[in-house]
């Protein structure tokens, strides 16, 4: 997927409430997306790369890792609620 498309879907999943979680391989990938899962979370795992202005691209460039590495988001059991929440003891 080209970068300008990259960003404007990301764009659109953050409007539609979907929470960008990280971008990784197998197998962390399989194992988050379980785990998201066990939370009672909506989970959508979409091709890597970048997915705002900001972020660089070179590694996504290079040959297969665009098919290696794919991004996490997550919606759903209190996926709003938590989102900038940084204590994890409140």
């Amino acid at each position: 997927m080209a970068t300008n498309a990259v960003i404007e879907r990301h764009k659109k999943l953050i409007s539609e409430g979907w929470v960008r979680r990280f971008t990784a391989e197998e197998p962390r990938l399989s194992e988050m997306k379980e785990f998201y899962e066990s939370l009672g979370m909506e989970v959508l795992v979409e091709p890597g790369g970048a997915d705002s202005e900001q972020q660089c691209t070179s590694c996504f460039e290079a040959e297969g890792f665009t098919d290696r590495y794919k991004t996490i988001y997550t919606r759903g059991e209190e996926a709003g609620e938590q989102e900038g929440h940084t204590d994890l003891f409140d």
